[in-house]
């Protein structure tokens, strides 16, 4: 397995804050999908989009991006022409926030992963519409089970039923609020340990190219692997 990672150099046509970072690169990417008949289609499925990103970097110690300041992001995609159109479709449309300067395209092969780290927030939604996880962390777990096993089938083609999880911990003490829309998310990280048979390492791959959780397309639960 590979994923492949698009490495995009931009600049700033105002200040934003880090907490905006998500929407701001997320409308971006939007609003180049739209202007291609395939991609724009796939923008407005009801169905995983099979790409996460992360926020800007370097981290500004202020919480604030700067203004005409260059900064780096990455997107994540599992099928290389998605991602080769994507970085045609950023090298020319305008955007009033972030304008691409360059980009590349980076291939990832597949490595051993004894542990996923969320970069981002990851988002999870209770039944009754509240986000806070409150230390159920089974139900954080079962979630991303759930979650990989979808995309495994939207991708693949077969269900499958794995825990890829040895175990998980929470690394925030308080949940991270997050603006979205017209209003306020809840986010939490983890560090994830997986386990090492053939079919968790295949699942565990997939986490890291794809996200976990809720709102991956919007740059949430993106994970680096160790």
């Amino acid at each position: 397995m590979v994923y492949y990672n698009l490495k995009i150099m931009a600049s700033l046509n105002k200040d934003i804050k880090y907490e905006n970072t998500y929407q701001k690169i997320s409308d971006l990417i939007a609003f180049a999908m739209l202007q291609d008949e395939k991609t724009k289609k796939l923008h407005e499925e009801n169905t995983y989009k099979m790409y996460n990103f992360c926020s800007l970097y370097p981290f500004e110690k202020d919480g604030i991006y700067k203004k005409n300041k260059i900064y780096t992001f990455d997107i994540k995609f599992v099928e290389m022409e998605f991602a080769m159109k994507i970085k045609q479709l950023l090298s020319v449309v305008k955007n009033n926030d972030i304008q691409v300067i360059m980009s590349n395209i980076q291939v990832n092969e597949y490595r051993k992963i004894n542990k996923l780290i969320t970069l981002t927030p990851c988002i999870l939604t209770k039944n009754n519409g509240d986000y806070k996880v409150d230390g159920d962390l089974e139900l954080v777990k079962s979630r991303i089970l759930a979650g990989i096993e979808k995309k495994y089938k939207q991708i693949y083609g077969i269900k499958v039923e794995a825990n890829f999880i040895n175990s998980i911990i929470q690394t925030n003490r308080k949940p991270i609020k997050l603006p979205y829309k017209n209003i306020f998310l809840l986010g939490n990280k983890f560090e994830i340990q997986i386990n090492q048979d053939e079919l968790s390492q295949k699942l565990a791959h997939l986490a890291l190219s794809t996200g976990i959780l809720e709102k991956n397309s919007q740059g949430y639960g993106f994970c680096k692997a160790r």
